[in-house]
C-alpha cells in the first residue's frame, strides 16, 4: 500500500500502516509531533520526519518541561553549522526557538488544563467522532469540509494556540497536518485498513488524503519522485 499526500509528502508502508492517523493520547508524544510539525514550513515533511530523532535527542526525548528551560547556550550549539547537530536538524533559530516557546506554553496548559496538554488536544474534536473519523468519499464536500487544507477544528486550534496563547509557526495548515497525523482527525479513506471504519477496498485502491497547499503539493511531487528507499521509524 502506498500513502500519500501533500501535507505530509509521500511514504511507504510502515509510516502510513504505523504511525500516520494513528490516535495518540499521550501529552508527551502529542508534544513532540507539534514541536516536528512547526518545522515543516517551506520544506516538505519528509525532509523533517527523517530527522525526528536527532529533534528527539536534540531536544531532550521531547521532555516539554526540559525543554522550556533551554538556554541561550545552548541554542547556540543547536544552530552552529559546524556543531554536533550540523545537517541533522533544520538549523533556522527561528524555527528552534519556537519549539523553546512552545514548550513553555504546554506546561502551562499541562498543569491549568483538565486531562493536561492531552486533554486540551482532544477537547477540539471531543464529541464529533462521526465527523473527524473519514466515512466520505473522496472529493465530496463533507470531505473537503473536514479533510482539506484546512478545517474548523484546525481553525479553532490555531485561534487558541497561535492567537490567544502565542504559540509560533502553528497555522491553521500545519495544525491540520498535526491533527491528521496524530489521529484527532483520521483522514485514511474509508477503504483503507486504517480507518476505524474500513469497508472492503478495491484491488487498486490507494489511500491518498486530500493536498493541504501547493507549495506542499509540489514538495510531495518531488519527494515522490525521489522516493527510492524504505522509510525507517
Amino acid at each position: 500500500m502506498v500513502w500519500q499526500d501533500g501535507a505530509h509528502g509521500c511514504f511507504d508502508g510502515e509510516y502510513h500502516d504505523l504511525v500516520w492517523g494513528r490516535k495518540v493520547v499521550d501529552g508527551k508524544e502529542l508534544f513532540a509531533q507539534m514541536s516536528l510539525a512547526s518545522q515543516q514550513a517551506g520544506v516538505s515533511w519528509r525532509i523533517v520526519w527523517n530527522k525526528s530523532e536527532h529533534y528527539r535527542a536534540a531536544f531532550y526525548g521531547f521532555d516539554m518541561r526540559r525543554v522550556a528551560v533551554m538556554t541561550d547556550a545552548e541554542m547556540d550549539g543547536l544552530v552552529d553549522r559546524e556543531g554536533k547537530w550540523a545537517g541533522k536538524l533544520m538549523q533556522n533559530r527561528n524555527k528552534l526557538q519556537a519549539i523553546v516557546n512552545n514548550a513553555k506554553l504546554c506546561v502551562e496548559i499541562e498543569d491549568t488544563h483538565p486531562g493536561g496538554l492531552s486533554g486540551f488536544f482532544w477537547s477540539f474534536v471531543r464529541g464529533r467522532e462521526d465527523v473527524t473519523i473519514n466515512s466520505h468519499e473522496r472529493n465530496s464536500s463533507e470531505y473537503e469540509t473536514v479533510f482539506g487544507q484546512t478545517s474548523e477544528f484546525s481553525d479553532a486550534m490555531e485561534k487558541e494556540l497561535k492567537k490567544t496563547r502565542g504559540f509560533k509557526f502553528l497555522g491553521s495548515i500545519t495544525l491540520q497536518a498535526f491533527m491528521l497525523q496524530c489521529g484527532l482527525l483520521n483522514g485514511h479513506c474509508p477503504r483503507c485498513p486504517c480507518n476505524p471504519r474500513s469497508r472492503p477496498a478495491a484491488a487498486d485502491e490507494v489511500c491518498t488524503p486530500v493536498s493541504t497547499g501547493k507549495k506542499r503539493q509540489r514538495a510531495s511531487e518531488a519527494a515522490s519522485q525521489a522516493r527510492a528507499s524504505k522509510i525507517r521509524l
